[in-house]
């Protein structure tokens, strides 16, 4: 027995210690836990938050930093910007999860849910995004420099030179464009070049006469405005030139014409178009997480407003409520759960959430179908094959699918009420 007990307490102490070991590994954090609680402690925030972002020379990149601040001051979570100009490329990061929300209008989430351009891709298309919070009324203009010929929008030709990039916002701009003069977009004469901020550059160089598109608050444009021959900005107001307006906004038809009331002073007085502005993210996209940054948002936004310039009448709850009213966009559901929290969320929001929901649901369906369709064709999926864009277009009509438009809520009860 005495042989055996020096072995009996080897064992018992290796036993003992793994016990130990167990209980010590249950109790530690994996490397990739979560961070910080809330105030309440009922939520556990991930480490990093992931956003996708436009590029550094622009407002929304600006405004961001400064909420991102505001939040990683709390202590709650660091905040990770990923700045991309392609706006495709951006929405299929949130669709493949690797940001949580992208920054992007409510006009280009339609050309998505369209897939359109640069959306009509093999694994792209449209999905169930969500529209998580609004920032700005996102309004952009054109420019030439101070001494062009060019004066109004209707002076704008085929011949003109404009700056512009390859991305699916651009498509859109680029067939406005194209339709207000009267011309094929292939006729018109673009000046390309590699991002958002060089668009500028090329027209103050003088490589281009005309910069597609810039918003007045954006870097970008008062650096334009500094240089030696400034610029002047197009002035797309529909009262004067209704014809040229109506054509531009037939490409376009969820963007509207607005004075611009801040921002560079060239383009104050002037009007832009555009549409709202703020952040969106997927269905599938943590719901909590999204509750308690729509949270934080309304709860912080004073000094959220006071961070930022731009945010002084945008960045509210009232004015989130207020672009509800006129979403054709699904509402994120950790929105909805803030918004019924405070009261104000409606059964007119209920069933403008049930019919852009069934709206996209259409759309996935049928580009689904199309792609197969076109696969036993033997149609190559490509957004620079202009076949294949026109055959989804032509799909598109044949299933006469309802327009991505803003609707009433009566129309909306309309439409439920027949069976939509």
């Amino acid at each position: 027995m005495k042989k055996f007990l020096p072995l009996i307490l080897s064992l018992a102490l290796i036993l003992s210690l793994a016990a130990c070991g167990e209980k010590g590994n249950a109790s530690a954090p994996e490397s990739g836990g979560s961070g910080a609680q809330t105030a309440a402690g009922d939520f556990k925030w991930p480490n990093m938050v992931k956003l996708s972002i436009t590029g550094s020379g622009t407002t929304a990149y600006a405004g961001t930093l400064a909420w991102s601040n505001i939040l990683e001051g709390t202590g709650y979570t660091k905040v990770r910007l990923l700045p991309e100009d392609s706006n495709a490329t951006k929405f299929q990061r949130v669709r493949n999860g690797e940001t949580l929300m992208t920054y992007d209008t409510m006009g280009d989430v339609a050309t998505l849910i369209n897939a359109r351009f640069g959306y009509a891709t093999e694994d792209g298309g449209p999905y169930q995004v969500r529209w998580v919070w609004p920032d700005f009324a996102s309004n952009s203009v054109m420019f030439v420099r101070g001494d062009s010929k060019i004066e109004k929008p209707t002076d704008i030709t085929k011949d003109t030179p404009i700056a512009c990039t390859i991305d699916s916002a651009m498509e859109n701009v680029k067939a406005s464009l194209a339709a207000a003069a009267g011309v094929g977009v292939d006729e018109m004469n673009w000046i390309y070049c590699s991002s958002y901020g060089e668009m500028p550059k090329l027209v103050t160089t003088g490589a281009a006469e005309l910069c597609a598109y810039v918003t007045p608050t954006s870097s970008s444009i008062i650096e334009a405005s500094a240089a030696p021959q400034g610029i002047k900005v197009m002035d797309f107001n529909p009262e004067l030139y209704p014809d040229w307006c109506e054509a531009f906004q037939s490409k376009q038809p969820v963007y509207s014409f607005n004075e611009i009331t801040f921002g560079n002073e060239a383009a104050v007085g002037k009007h832009g178009w555009g549409s709202d502005g703020g952040w969106v993210s997927s269905a599938d996209a943590d719901q909590d997480l999204i509750y308690n940054m729509v949270k934080f948002f309304a709860e912080n936004q004073e000094e959220i407003q006071g961070a930022f310039e731009t945010y002084s009448y945008y960045w509210s709850v009232d004015y989130a409520r207020e672009v509800m009213d006129r979403a054709y966009v699904p509402i994120a559901e950790g929105t909805i759960r803030y918004f019924k929290e405070i009261g104000k969320w409606t059964e007119a929001d209920d069933a403008r959430q049930e019919y852009n929901i069934k709206l996209i649901d259409k759309y996935a369906a049928a580009y689904s179908e199309c792609l197969d369709a076109a696969h036993a064709d033997g149609m190559k999926i490509d957004t620079q094959d202009q076949e294949w864009l026109d055959y989804w277009e032509a799909y598109k009509e044949k299933l006469e699918l309802p327009p991505v438009v803003i609707m009433s809520d009566a129309e909306i009860a309309e439409a439920l009420a027949a069976g939509f």
